[in-house]
């Protein structure tokens, strides 16, 4: 691969003049701007996205984690010292705590609000089918395994 640009246009004596517009990365560009991408602009785009995705899964509960760290991180990753934040990354932190704020207070929630679900019989039944076409067992049979008991 020719990183120097070097087409068949040009012609290799140095006495010619530059192609202006077969430019490479020790030559300015025509109208002498920055031939390189802005620092850090696909972690900012990354961190938006996993932000965005975090608060969009966070009903499945685990599922947001993931997608809060990443974002959170990507964002950390374009974090120049001395420099502004970009806004992108502002929202994707942002997004990214309250996806994982949402996550886990549906985790808690979840668990603390099991034992009252498990004494309504209409809830009791649907877990158990569910238990039962999943991994064979009923939900309390599957969850003796596992060293919880529920009273019944």
């Amino acid at each position: 691969m020719d990183f120097n640009h070097n087409s068949g246009n040009q012609q290799n004596n140095k006495n010619d003049q530059w192609d202006k517009w077969n430019s490479n990365a020790s030559n300015n560009s025509y109208y002498n701007q920055p031939t390189h991408r802005p620092y850090g602009q696909g972690f900012m785009v990354a961190s938006g996205v996993c932000g965005l995705l975090s608060i969009t899964t966070c009903c499945t509960g685990f599922l947001s984690l993931p997608f809060g760290a990443l974002g959170i991180l990507f964002a950390v990753l374009t974090y120049r010292k001395g420099k502004r934040m970009n806004s992108t990354c502002v929202i994707g932190i942002v997004f990214s705590c309250i996806g994982i704020f949402t996550a886990l207070v549906m985790i808690v929630y979840s668990f603390a609000m099991l034992p009252v679900f498990m004494e309504n019989e209409a809830f009791r039944s649907q877990l158990d089918a569910v238990t039962q076409q999943m991994y064979g067992l009923d939900f309390i049979e599957f969850m003796e395994y596992y060293g919880y008991t529920f009273e019944q």
